[in-house]
């Protein structure tokens, strides 16, 4: 009997099932709460140690694309060149595919050109004559001249009577295209592959038709040059097209 008077006290002791209820939810959010501070301090101290790791990983990202771009490790590279007038040139990467005949269905004759047909051909060039003039090729039965080639200031020259190849070289015709003073100029470079020592030649060219001239200027030299090279060219095709010369036409077999 006085067990059981013992029990009874002790059963009134123990919370009800409201209390028992109400401590359990607290233990619970106890438990909770310090889950999410444990998270937060192991994501904070996760997040420490990575942002290091980020930051070098996003620099060599940084670093490589420059490089890349100075290499030309994305895609093709294109070299602008604004004249005097205001027009642009784009210089874009092609590929030549192929060589043009110069083979004639009628007789051609030659002859050396004169200091003074030179001049009213490059009015705005200087040609130098140390190494002789150049010679020029002519149809045998009307005396009309029809291709010259030569090289002024290093950008090699090739001149033709329209309807005529004035070069040999073949581009694939993926080149620009722009309009200068109502003239319009195809644009264009291509690279060769590394010699022995490792060296790139870059080739830059234009070619477009006045005067019912053929125009086609090429000029080489070392790929890390290239920006030099394409503002070179196109100043000497500007300053042709302003002084309206080359004009074949104008010279007579005699």
């Amino acid at each position: 009997m006085k067990n059981e008077t013992i029990i009874a006290s002790w059963d009134k002791i123990l919370p009800d099932e409201t209390a028992d209820e109400r401590m359990r939810s607290k233990i619970m959010e106890y438990q909770r709460s310090h889950q999410r501070k444990d998270l937060v301090i192991t994501m904070t101290k996760t997040m420490k140690k990575l942002i290091p790791i980020a930051a070098c990983f996003i620099l060599v990202i940084a670093v490589t694309a420059f490089i890349g771009i100075q290499n030309n490790w994305f895609g093709t590279k294109e070299y602008m060149v604004t004249l005097d007038n205001g027009d642009t040139l784009i210089f874009g990467k092609d590929n030549p595919i192929g060589e043009a005949s110069y083979a004639y269905d009628y007789e051609v004759k030659d002859r050396q050109l004169t200091a003074g047909e030179l001049q009213a051909l490059f009015p705005a060039l200087s040609y130098n004559t140390e190494n002789g003039n150049p010679y020029a090729a002519f149809k045998a039965d009307t005396g009309e001249m029809l291709r010259l080639e030569l090289t002024i200031d290093d950008v090699h020259i090739h001149l033709a009577k329209a309807g005529l190849p004035a070069t040999d070289t073949v581009i694939a015709g993926e080149n620009s295209t722009a309009d200068i003073n109502g003239i319009p100029v195809k644009t264009g470079y291509f690279v060769t592959d590394a010699n022995s020592k490792g060296i790139r030649t870059a080739i830059f060219f234009a070619e477009f038709e006045m005067n019912d001239t053929i125009i086609y200027l090429e000029l080489t030299g070392n790929e890390q040059d290239s920006e030099q090279l394409s503002e070179k060219l196109s100043d000497t095709l500007y300053s042709m097209i302003e002084s309206d010369a080359p004009n074949i036409s104008v010279i007579k077999f005699e």
